[in-house]
């Protein structure tokens, strides 16, 4: 052959294709041929994986579809299958994968494993699951299976509660597949939690309502409204109430267990908590680790700061209803009879810890007055020059200006001093100076010699002359130098 011409390739499509075109000429006639090349490494084995979390799913694990509840068919089975899970190629190519299992195919296996069966010919879903086997087959003739446990994380056909117009099934699971821990029994003006010393059941059946499954067709109900519609209530006597762990002479948030069974034999649990509302001095107690600490309200699984609720100082006590865990973090509940206040468990401590504060013994130097934490003068009270006041162990600044918090009885007292009335000011000499004992006697024979640093106390006085005065030296003799002199 002659004049063959080859045009570069057009690329690849969604399934692993490359395309190439090739011209050519024979016999002067002009040809035309589209070849197709596939890479041999996009022959890869398919494997199956959960499309939700893109996760490979191995040989005998378990696939969750909560959507199958009693009267599915194997066709809705596979349509649910199809909904979360699918198959892919070792290699990760794009190839055509085919689900080889039939609808035949499940049946034949639900009836192998005697699933009960209604006459419409639909199955109810057992309470342990079951096994179904699933093949596949790339378009290049690779073959796969897996065997896994169609399970459900909650099972439609057992009892499903009603608790503070919310719907849950076994382990407090919700529709939502969430767990709420936070189900509290409060006393009402009808029912009381501890009659007689004991705890009350009726708050129990008063407060759940326990019904025969949730499931109905090939559907199941998710709303307290549609349980109400649908289902059937259990009979009390086949409700059980677990209060063995309530102490009804000790303030506190203790869990209570009802196990529902209904006609088909399936079992839930459901753990709500009843509040004690005992004296709080029996109450279980912790402490404050550090001031500031935070209070949060927990409402299912949304935390939140608790709203005009202060932050708690260093040592408060905190008496306790339990824990419960947030996404991870631990919070233990505070004694309120709302009981829906709480503090994160890893700022308490079981001891309490020493809330004194360390402090000193300083001298007033110049009569002082009381300031709070924003430089504003407190009352009229002051201290006078030379006794003694105790306070914190170093300043805090405030507007610029050094201030010492005053202690009283290891506390904090939220009151300043102006520390340059404790520890004076270095203030450095313009002129030789003289030191005064009054406006007309001086107190020495020093001269203080110009460029001396001096430390003056407080403010200055005006003597008789109309002159002000700093008070220097640390000690209680009347020597003073004229502020001019600064």
């Amino acid at each position: 052959m002659k004049d063959i011409a080859v045009k570069s390739a057009t690329g690849q499509d969604e399934k692993g294709v490359f395309q190439q075109t090739i011209t050519f000429t024979v016999n002067n006639k002009p040809y035309q041929v589209t070849v197709n090349a596939k890479f041999a490494s996009q022959q890869g084995t398919p494997y199956f994986y959960n499309k939700d979390t893109n996760t490979v799913v191995n040989d005998g694990s378990t696939v969750s579809l909560n959507e199958i509840a009693n009267g599915f068919t194997p066709d809705s089975l596979l349509t649910a299958i199809k909904n979360h899970y699918a198959w892919k190629t070792s290699d990760q190519s794009n190839d055509s994968i085919e689900m080889t299992t039939t609808a035949s195919d499940v049946e034949s296996q639900l009836v192998a494993q005697d699933l009960k069966r209604a006459s419409n010919g639909s199955f109810d879903y057992p309470a342990n699951g079951f096994n179904l086997k699933l093949t596949a087959k790339t378009e290049n003739g690779n073959t796969a299976s897996i065997t896994v446990r169609i399970n459900a994380s909650v099972n439609y056909n057992a009892p499903a509660f009603v608790f503070d117009g919310n719907v849950y099934y076994n382990d407090n699971v919700m529709p939502n597949g969430k767990t709420s821990g936070n189900l509290v029994l409060k006393d009402t003006d009808k029912t009381k939690v501890i009659v007689n010393g004991k705890f009350n059941d009726a708050i129990v059946t008063d407060s759940v309502q326990a019904y025969v499954q949730s499931a109905y067709g090939t559907d199941f109900d998710k709303t307290a409204k549609d349980l109400a519609a649908h289902q059937q209530l259990i009979n009390p006597s086949n409700i059980k109430i677990d209060s063995s762990k309530v102490n009804a002479s000790v303030a506190g948030l203790y869990p209570v267990t009802i196990t529902a069974t209904n006609p088909a034999g399936f079992t839930s649990k459901l753990v709500v908590y009843a509040i004690v509302m005992g004296p709080t001095e029996k109450a279980p107690q912790e402490y404050v680790k550090a001031d500031n600490t935070k209070v949060y309200n927990i409402n299912g699984n949304v935390v939140s700061e608790a709203a005009k609720v202060p932050a708690l100082s260093k040592g408060a006590a905190v008496y306790t209803f339990g824990k419960v865990t947030v996404n991870g973090v631990e919070y233990t509940r505070i004694n309120k009879e709302d009981s829906n206040e709480f503090v994160k468990s890893s700022d308490l401590t079981a001891t309490k810890p020493d809330t004194t504060v360390p402090s000193q013994p300083k001298t007033i130097m110049h009569n002082a007055y009381f300031y709070d934490k924003n430089a504003k003068r407190v009352g009229t009270d002051k201290l006078t020059r030379y006794n003694s006041v105790t306070v914190a162990m170093s300043t805090t600044t405030i507007g610029g200006k050094a201030y010492y918090e005053v202690i009283e009885n290891g506390k904090a007292t939220g009151k300043f001093i102006n520390a340059d009335n404790i520890d004076g000011t270095k203030r450095t000499l313009k002129h030789n100076a003289y030191v005064y004992k009054t406006s007309k006697k001086r107190a020495n024979k020093v001269t203080l010699k110009k460029g001396t640093v001096v430390t003056t106390y407080g403010g200055s006085y005006t003597f008789k002359n109309g002159k002000q005065y700093y008070k220097i030296g640390n000690d209680t003799e009347k020597t003073y130098v004229k502020a001019s002199n600064f």
